[in-house]
């Protein structure tokens, strides 16, 4: 899950997600899947510049060793308010 901080950047939330998804085949991992979930204002607001952000999903695989040097990409990137990666089971699609 991926919530985007789209306020200060001229940059539209297609291109944003077009750009986490080459990050993650930059780091030999691949998409799946791509969910847009729209904007949302924020349950509690710790800063008033950030009332609310673009929530979005990507499902992928990556090698766990890959992960660590992507989240350390994704923290630098000022368009990207929140992450959060959850590991899921091996699954046959």
């Amino acid at each position: 899950m991926f919530i985007l901080d789209t306020v200060e950047t001229s940059e539209t939330v297609d291109d944003i997600i077009k750009a986490i998804g080459a990050l993650i085949e930059e780091s030999k991992g691949k998409v799946i899947n791509e969910q847009k979930l729209d904007r949302r204002g924020f349950a509690r607001v710790a800063d008033k510049k950030n009332s609310g952000g673009f929530y979005f999903s990507l499902i992928f695989e990556m090698d766990p060793g890959s992960l660590v040097e992507f989240k350390s990409i994704l923290a630098k990137r000022k368009d990207v308010f929140r992450v959060q990666i959850t590991l899921s089971p091996n699954v046959a699609v």
